[in-house]
């Protein structure tokens, strides 16, 4: 009887201890979403979590690949929101229209180009998207 007890007291040590330990795990998975496709100039609406600033990676040029931010406009920031910034150089990049819907929350951008596909992800970098072409390079 006492090897009994030792035995299931031991398992139920061992369930008890994987359970805390398991459910102290604060890192939440990156959602795998489907890619979204698009041609160019359409609009597309990028789903996207509530946040201060959206980070994308695109390929400027064929191989070299460039991280860009965008700063949500809150009222407080009118000269460094609104817009796509190269992180390396600070310097403005050309783009669709972008904006972020609250309602939809999404990022919504109107006349894409080919300088806007890439991966889309949080500023934190917890949440991502990719956004890619219909056409294929030539």
């Amino acid at each position: 009887m006492g090897k009994k007890l030792c035995l299931i007291l031991t398992i139920l040590v061992s369930t008890i201890s994987w359970i805390l330990v398991d459910s102290d795990n604060t890192t939440t998975p990156k959602p795998t979403l489907k890619p979204i496709n698009a041609a160019f100039f359409d609009n597309v609406t990028i789903p996207m979590p509530v946040s201060a600033n959206y980070r994308r990676i695109v390929e400027m040029t064929y191989g070299v690949k460039e991280e860009q931010i965008y700063r949500v406009c809150d009222g407080k920031n009118k000269k460094t929101c609104g817009f796509w910034e190269n992180i390396e150089t600070k310097a403005k990049v050309e783009s669709g229209k972008t904006t972020y819907n609250k309602n939809k929350k999404a990022l919504i951008i109107k006349k894409i180009l080919r300088t806007d596909f890439g991966l889309y992800m949080t500023g934190n970098k917890k949440y991502e998207q990719k956004v890619n072409s219909l056409f294929l390079r030539g």
